[in-house]
């Protein structure tokens, strides 16, 4: 059994309280930080190799944006009601469109 399957939650709370709030806070920027460039550097990869090695790197930063994400939860607390108000959202504008898929639509309109 991994730590994940054991006590994630208990992990996380020992990692805010162990370097705090703020610490954290600063890692959370990082880390997205870090999935921004390697989201870029998908686009620039230009063979299979390349392509192959920033996905894992993309999948690696992910994950790190996630554990340090769950930090945040902790310490701010749960989106969870915003964000089933945000899908709602998204689901109704994707159900709307009167044959355009949407392709007219701002970057403004279709932000979270």
């Amino acid at each position: 059994m991994n730590i994940y399957e054991n006590d994630r939650d208990g992990l996380l709370k020992q990692a805010v309280e162990h370097w705090g709030q703020g610490a954290q806070v600063d890692m959370m920027i990082e880390e997205m930080s870090e999935l921004t460039k390697a989201l870029c550097k998908t686009r620039r990869a230009h063979s299979t190799e390349a392509m192959a090695k920033a996905v894992a790197n993309v999948l690696e930063e992910m994950a790190d944006v996630q554990i340090v994400l769950d930090q945040m939860k902790l310490i701010f607390g749960s989106p969870a009601e915003i964000e089933t108000r945000k899908l709602e959202r998204l689901a109704e504008r994707l159900g709307k469109g009167g044959g355009t898929d949407g392709q007219e639509e701002t970057k403004t309109t279709r932000s979270a």
